[in-house]
């Protein structure tokens, strides 16, 4: 246990050093390679001066980013495989645009004539900030995570494409056409319901009440004698 915890300390303090020494020279390799870049720009075209400058710290971030990937995104299987050689490449790139940015300013500041393949690489050192595009493009493409939530979208789509296909079948059916003028009868009597106008008593329309209905109690009533009218 105590050699574990040793191990683990000294592992600690090693990535922490090489983790300095590892941002420090990516911080020189982009400083060179932004100065190279500038020079193909006049001193008065401020905004494609500044636009490459962005772009030369975002190809130096992503060095930085490729090592944090593959410790907590990029940790298994093609994912990380992909993710691997991607970050080796453009350790090539960045490796090879660090050598041709330093010949050129070398060659330039010394008035010397510069050699013919830098000559011929200079157009082409431009290559890293599309591929810096390319590179981390393909690694969020290749998600595990992303290609789960596609098929899981493509499944959803295939399932609500057949539902519709179903029920477009149901309802050529008989049974289907009977549900149709079920709901349909349903519907025209709730919207017919309060429009439909009740029966009034007669005088209602102007405010006159109506009369009470007349009830014959045939208790108090009276009825004629009949006979009487006959003795007489």
């Amino acid at each position: 246990m105590k050699q574990q915890s040793e191990f683990e300390k000294g592992r600690a303090g090693a990535m922490a050093f090489g983790g300095i020494v590892y941002v420090g020279v990516v911080i020189a390799a982009t400083t060179l390679f932004i100065s190279f870049v500038l020079t193909a720009f006049p001193a008065e075209a401020y905004f494609s001066r500044f636009v490459m400058v962005v772009g030369g710290l975002m190809v130096g971030g992503s060095m930085l980013a490729f090592p944090v990937a593959l410790h907590t995104w990029a940790i298994s299987g093609q994912h990380r495989a992909i993710t691997i050689g991607l970050y080796y490449l453009e350790m090539a790139i960045i490796a090879l645009n660090t050598v041709v940015s330093f010949a050129a300013l070398l060659y330039r500041y010394a008035s010397a004539p510069m050699p013919a393949w830098i000559t011929w690489y200079e157009p082409f050192s431009i290559v890293s900030i599309i591929y810096t595009l390319f590179a981390w493009g393909t690694i969020f493409l290749t998600d595990p995570s992303a290609k789960a939530k596609a098929e899981e979208l493509a499944a959803q789509q295939t399932f609500d494409r057949r539902k519709a296909a179903k029920k477009t079948e149901y309802l050529d059916s008989i049974e289907g056409e009977q549900a149709i003028m079920d709901a349909a009868n349903a519907e025209i009597a709730q919207e017919f319901k309060s429009k439909v106008k009740k029966a009034e008593h007669f005088g209602a329309a102007r405010g006159i009440p109506a009369p009470a209905p007349f009830v014959r109690n045939e208790a108090t009533t009276e009825k004629p004698d009949l006979g009487e009218s006959f003795r007489s």
